[in-house]
């Protein structure tokens, strides 16, 4: 019987786990799209919603999700710039096998697995919690300009629009705090991050919630649905608030932004079908497309240590 050396075997398992990660991704993709409830029950009504959608209206579309995922690189080269360079292209690809990752896991916490397995070289657990500042920027810009939003139109419960500020300003004051810790926490100093890089995150956080508006703003002219835009603005930043608080992973995300939307937008259309198609459009081309994208990615991945 003839023996497989074990030099041999060794390199064809690093050249395969590329392949195993996008056999695990791609099932669990399928899977979670299977079981939704929202395609489950409007499929075929959303099919030909969609199906009404011009290709050139698709094109924009698929233009603002590159230009989200281009920013969000951005983000990551400009964390990671202390402890390694990567290229942009490097960063892009990272990001999307970070989607693949995110998109079946509880409150998208694959997505730092997903990122710091394409990273080359540097210490992959520093990272993790650079990511997460990166991470945290975005919440804050989510979180004050949902605020703004609610203190503004307050889309029901009304007390919320006294409790928002305060945690706005509390999140604000946590970012910019830099903290230096000694004693036995003093082995988390290596964590902290530059207030030019903390402002640099803020700035790139916006500019990709600005392309989010622009992405539900289109969906909503392609579907023709009749809301002035002020007001849609204020109630997807309220949206995103709410959703930033709520533990959920892609798949569920999209039954809680469906409803969540049929809530915020009923008082200018009672066309439910038309809002939980808008919702799925958008759940489609920023979160399923870029799994895809990521999933596929993953068949170049070669484990190099």
């Amino acid at each position: 019987m003839m023996r497989i050396p074990k030099k041999q075997f060794i390199t064809w398992g690093k050249k395969s786990v590329g392949f195993f990660l996008f056999i695990v991704c791609s099932v669990a993709i399928y899977r979670e799209v299977g079981s939704n409830q929202n395609l489950a029950t409007y499929g075929s009504q959303i099919q030909d919603q969609l199906q009404n959608i011009s290709i050139f209206n698709w094109l924009i579309l698929l233009l603002l999700m590159l230009l989200n995922f281009i920013i969000e690189s951005i983000k990551w080269k400009v964390v990671l710039k202390s402890e390694t360079e990567i290229t942009l292209q490097s960063a892009v690809k990272s990001v999307f096998v970070g989607q693949a990752f995110a998109f079946y896991t509880p409150n998208r916490i694959g997505e730092y697995v997903g990122r710091t397995l394409m990273l080359e070289t540097g210490n992959k657990m520093l990272a993790v919690g650079k990511m997460a500042w990166s991470s945290y920027a975005q919440l804050i810009v989510t979180i004050v300009v949902g605020s703004f939003a609610l203190f503004v139109n307050p889309p029901f419960l009304p007390w919320l629009k006294w409790v928002s500020p305060f945690l706005m300003i509390l999140v604000l004051i946590i970012y910019f705090n830099q903290i230096t810790f000694s004693g036995w926490l003093k082995s988390f100093n290596f964590l902290q991050i530059e207030m030019t890089t903390k402002k640099k995150l803020l700035i790139y956080s916006f500019l990709r919630y600005a392309v989010f508006m622009l992405q539900y703003s289109w969906a909503v002219h392609i579907l023709n649905i009749p809301i002035p835009y002020p007001a849609l603005w204020a109630a997807i930043a309220a949206m995103f608030l709410f959703l930033s608080v709520l533990p959920t992973i892609s798949i569920t995300e999209l039954v809680i932004r469906g409803q969540i939307i049929l809530l915020l937008l009923s008082p200018w259309s009672h066309n439910s079908l038309l809002l939980i198609s808008l919702s799925t459009i958008i759940w489609a081309v920023n979160f399923l497309l870029p799994a895809i994208i990521g999933a596929l990615l993953l068949l170049g991945f070669r484990l190099k240590q």
